[in-house]
């Protein structure tokens, strides 16, 4: 397992210096990208190969809207290609299959599988990120049961979602056995006046990730991806690799 970057920790920046941003993230020691919130174009697939040979960055993975992962499929394989990389993921569950009937989850599921198969025979692996909607009840079944039940892909487990959610990531981990390829790793908290939740960096929420990691080890987890939704990106995943070498992880890094 290695543990690097989610990009969207750094969209804004990433939106206007693509070569910038890595180059940033690279100098905190965090080399593995997980690309997101960017155009999946020839463009940006050339930074990213150039990236690679200037500070040892490699994209592990990609964060797509299922609508453009099946819709753009040739030119998101072709991005893939280009920059070597091997798993893609869908973002979000689309809003139609978010508020229907459990019909509705399960045909996602069944177009999710097919084109899982379609991506697994270019050599991709194509993932399911979850939020914390997924774990309320559906009729009486959690919706996160029901995607796990009919899902035959991959699995990226977020530890802010699966908090807010209820359940503690480590355990969900070895829950789904085997079937998460990554997991995103947020700390949890209470901010604000308004105790609202949010998004912290390693070690300033309420999650211990010893468990986290340790789960995903013994899993067979093959990435992390540090993310925050921050104004201060880069002074926030200082602390968080900081986080994770007193940790003893510096070699995961």
């Amino acid at each position: 397992m290695k543990i690097g970057l989610q990009l969207f920790t750094v969209r804004k920046q990433a939106q206007k210096d693509l070569d910038g941003a890595l180059k940033a993230v690279a100098g905190l020691g965090l080399r593995q990208i997980e690309a997101a919130r960017i155009e999946f174009n020839s463009e940006n697939a050339e930074i990213f190969k150039n990236a690679k040979e200037k500070y040892g960055t490699e994209v592990i993975s990609t964060q797509i809207k299922f609508h453009i992962l099946k819709d753009d499929f040739n030119s998101i394989l072709d991005f893939h290609k280009k920059t070597s990389c091997k798993t893609a993921v869908i973002s979000v569950l689309p809003t139609e299959n978010i508020v229907g009937s459990h019909k509705a989850l399960k045909e996602f599921c069944i177009n999710a599988n097919a084109l899982g198969q379609r991506y697994a025979a270019e050599g991709i692996s194509l993932c399911y990120h979850h939020h914390d909607f997924e774990f309320l009840k559906r009729g009486g079944e959690k919706q996160f049961d029901i995607l796990s039940d009919n899902l035959e892909i991959g699995f990226i487990i977020d530890t802010y979602w699966a908090t807010k959610g209820g359940f503690a990531a480590d355990k969900l981990i070895k829950k789904l056995d085997g079937r998460v390829k990554g997991v995103h790793l947020r700390d949890y908290g209470l901010a604000g006046v308004s105790r609202k939740a949010a998004d912290f960096a390693l070690g300033d929420g309420v999650i211990d990730f010893s468990e986290v990691i340790e789960s995903c080890l013994q899993s067979g987890v093959d990435y992390g991806a540090i993310e925050q939704k921050t104004k201060t990106p880069l002074t926030e995943l200082a602390k968080s690799v900081k986080h994770l070498e007193m940790l003893g992880y510096k070699s995961l890094l």
